[in-house]
């Protein structure tokens, strides 16, 4: 909302300047974006009047203008191709200063210009907001204006704009009326704006007004005859352009005027077009409307239209038809002013794409009591500048609307607030910002104004007592407790940002990727079935689902950095996961994973010649950093597994005590290049199956002085079967001489049966407490053979 400080003053004595009003609204819960002084670089710029006009004799698009200018006659070389004799301009003379520029005296083709005939464009204002007839060559005032006047006063330029960021529930705010109760209430003063008018009696209409939609709960339409459409007068188009809209002509522009003062949308239709009936109805699915914008628009029974009884002529609250748009030819208008569905207009707006200044005030909730009062504001205004005009009875359906009541106590209020407020601070408070306000024993009834749809409730009173009376003034005072804690983070928030650091520490990269993805990539890489839980109106596809995995978007951030040339990657991402429910209304649930992307080379030492290719052993290692970390990395095991767009032989699921808690392996070379990546690892664990706030305890073990002793084995088993069996088959012994059980060597083919593999794996024995002999280490080596033979491995 942009706010005119010189129009705020129209309606309340304001004796500080605009940058401290700024500070105080500010301070009371209204965000002021900017303050924009318009005459900041504004000087030395008068009214003149051009006396004669000739052409430039070495220019053909250049005129030697004579301008009078009250003091003194000024030769000024002008290019605006409207520029003539007769003209009351606005003069930059010699010295005068502009949006960056300065004026000097100059030489144009060999005539001396002694200053600058300027445009409102020149003058620092957008083209986007002046009226058509402005926004190209020189500004020509439509009427006399004094000569040598300060031309930047008669424009209405000598002014602040305070641009204020309105929240939803604040609609009151869109309008002069609702600032001017707020600035009234800031400063303990009464806001001058008029809420009633004198009743008087108009000219029968033939006028009807029906209703059959319940989205239109007040309605009023009024007949003005025998106006003049023509340009507005400069004041009222000055306030328009400050705020941001363009001048259209007489009547669009009162329209706005009642917009931006009121805070109620209203709009004319030429009555000729209309005819003398206005029905109020839902739109029918085969129906088209052409807009002020000129687009055709297929409505949808949801749309709520204003009709002539027939045809659609306008969408409710939104933005009215072009084939009764009021033109220089109009002579009889209606003029509307409603109360329609914020839901409706909303849904109307947002289907169709339109977006006006109507449709956001609407959207967020006019005041239901405004509507006769802006309809005979607009006529206050209409007969002003058309003084023949002939004005009709206004014919209306009016819902009533009860204002809200809230009850509350003098305690209460202070209670909440940790005040000492009196009850006649409190009531004065209120009643300055529009509150009626009735006492019953202790309790303070307050009645509600219909403009401010957002308070209803006690805690609502309480903030605006202590806006009002000031935040700073609050009292600074330090939380009491009963027993007071230090903060800091649980012990398993301090392992997961361990875990991230010593990640960062072996050269990975820390990434946050985006909760949603499409609707395919949501299913991508989930070891169990979820529901999905998508979004009910997605920006896009591509963000329409909360993701069920981390792996997509590690993908995507991959091939994002090996388009610019990065190969060798290491990427990181701890964030949740999001599985639905079968139930609509149960909120989906989170969980924490731990994933991974590696691509390229490793270890990569150019003058040594050294570097690895990241592989499958490589991932592992790297996954069992965490389970190290953890003190888990002795209850981890893992399987061969198949998962879709992973590698069928290099893709290995997780367990921790026999549960799965997540996969690695390779993305499946097909899939890779769909992505445009190199052979890239992964790896996902569900961190909440084995994060605890259980502190894991460090293990020590002595380091033995004694000597070991290794022995190998070759065995053969079935191709299908995996090494962990041989593995937890040794283990299950528990023997304590066994020391560890390591696999060197794997083959298959030439010399051994199709459907056998020789396993070479070296087994140490060890003693901390003495030196091992040979008929120990024997019996150890030979329940290893026996148990690894009931196994079914065949030893060589």
């Amino acid at each position: 909302m942009l706010v005119s400080y010189n129009w705020l003053k129209e309606y309340v004595d304001l004796e500080v300047n605009a940058e401290k009003l700024a500070d105080k609204i500010t301070r009371s819960g209204l965000e002021v974006e900017e303050v924009i002084k318009l005459d900041k670089e504004l000087t030395n710029i008068v009214v003149g009047y051009v006396k004669e006009k000739e052409k430039h004799p070495d220019a053909e698009k250049l005129n030697v203008c004579k301008v009078d200018v009250g003091t003194e006659e000024l030769q000024i070389v002008c290019g605006a191709s409207n520029v003539d004799k007769g003209q009351y301009v606005i003069v930059a003379k010699v010295g005068a200063t502009l949006p960056g520029i300065k004026i000097k005296k100059a030489k144009l083709r060999g005539i001396e210009s002694q200053g600058m005939i300027c445009s409102l464009k020149e003058l620092g204002l957008s083209n986007s907001v002046l009226p058509k007839n402005s926004q190209e060559g020189i500004y020509v005032f439509s009427e006399a204006q004094q000569l040598g006047a300060n031309a930047i006063d008669i424009l209405g330029l000598n002014d602040t704009i305070i641009d204020i960021s309105i929240t939803p529930n604040r609609a009151d705010a869109l309008s002069m009326r609702g600032m001017a109760y707020e600035a009234s209430a800031l400063y303990n003063t009464k806001s001058k704006l008029k809420e009633k008018f004198e009743d008087k009696k108009y000219d029968k209409t033939d006028l009807t007004v029906s209703v059959s939609s319940e989205d239109c709960l007040t309605y009023y339409g009024q007949v003005v005859k025998n106006i003049e459409v023509k340009e507005s007068p400069l004041w009222i188009q000055s306030k328009l352009i400050k705020a941001g809209i363009r001048p259209i002509n007489n009547i669009v522009d009162i329209t706005n005027y009642v917009l931006l003062e009121y805070g109620q949308p209203m709009h004319a239709f030429d009555k000729d077009l209309l005819g003398n009936k206005i029905e109020v109805r839902k739109a029918k699915e085969s129906e088209v409307l052409t807009t002020l914008d000129g687009e055709e628009r297929k409505l949808k029974e949801t749309d709520l239209v204003i009709t002539d009884g027939e045809k659609p002529v306008a969408l409710a609250g939104v933005m009215g038809g072009k084939d009764t748009e009021v033109s220089e030819t109009t002579v009889n208008i209606v003029l509307e002013s409603a109360y329609f569905n914020p839901v409706s207009v909303r849904k109307t707006s947002s289907y169709h794409g339109l977006r006006s200044d109507s449709s956001s005030r609407f959207e967020k909730g006019i005041d239901p009591k405004l509507q006769s009062i802006a309809l005979e504001r607009a006529v206050e205004l209409i007969i002003q500048f058309n003084p023949q005009a002939e004005v009709e009875q206004s014919q209306s359906v009016v819902t009533e609307f009860e204002n809200k009541q809230v009850d509350v106590t003098v305690d209460y209020l202070n209670n909440i607030l940790g005040t000492n407020l009196s009850e006649e601070e409190i009531v004065k408070i209120l009643s300055s910002l529009g509150f009626e306000i009735s006492k019953e024993e202790d309790l303070l009834k307050i009645i509600v104004p219909s403009r401010r749809p957002d308070i209803s409730i006690k805690q609502d009173i309480a903030e605006e007592v202590i806006r009002i009376y000031g935040y700073d003034n609050l009292e600074s005072t330090l939380p009491k407790f009963s027993k007071s804690t230090k903060g800091g983070l649980t012990y398993k928030q301090k392992l997961l940002r361990d875990i991230r650091k010593t990640y960062l520490n072996n050269g990975f990269s820390d990434t946050i990727n985006y909760s949603l993805v499409s609707d395919k990539e949501s299913e991508q890489f989930t070891l169990e079935s979820h529901n999905k839980v998508r979004l009910l109106m997605p920006m896009s596809e591509t963000h329409s689902t909360l993701r069920q995995s981390l792996i997509p978007g590690l993908l995507t951030s991959l091939s994002y950095n090996k388009a610019r040339q990065q190969k060798n990657l290491k990427l990181l991402e701890v964030g949740r996961v999001f599985f639905g429910s079968e139930e609509k209304d149960i909120q989906p649930e989170e969980v924490t994973y731990f994933s991974g992307a590696l691509s390229g080379k490793e270890h990569i030492t150019k003058w040594l010649n050294e570097e690895r290719e990241i592989d499958f052993y490589a991932v592992k290692g790297y996954l069992e950093i965490a389970f190290e970390k953890l003190g888990i990395l002795d209850s981890i095991t893992y399987s061969a597994t198949k998962i879709d767009n992973m590698h069928p032989g290099r893709t290995a699921k997780v367990y921790y005590n026999n549960e799965v808690i997540g996969f690695l392996g390779e993305i499946h070379p097909t899939y890779a290049r769909e992505l445009d990546i190199d052979t890239t690892y992964v790896f996902e664990i569900n961190l909440d199956k084995i994060l605890t706030n259980d502190k894991v305890k460090p293990r020590y073990e002595e380091i033995s002085k004694y000597p070991k002793v290794t022995r190998d084995i070759a065995i053969l088993i079935n191709k299908e079967d995996e090494y962990l069996n041989i593995y937890s088959t040794v283990k299950s012994l528990n023997n304590r001489l066994i020391d560890s059980v390591e696999l060197f060597d794997v083959y298959s083919g030439i010399g051994l049966p199709e459907d056998k593999k020789s396993l070479a794996i070296s087994i140490t024995y060890s003693d901390k407490e003495k030196t091992l002999t040979e008929e120990e280490i024997n019996n150890a080596h030979n329940k290893v053979l026996d148990a690894l033979v009931n196994y079914g491995a065949t030893i060589r």
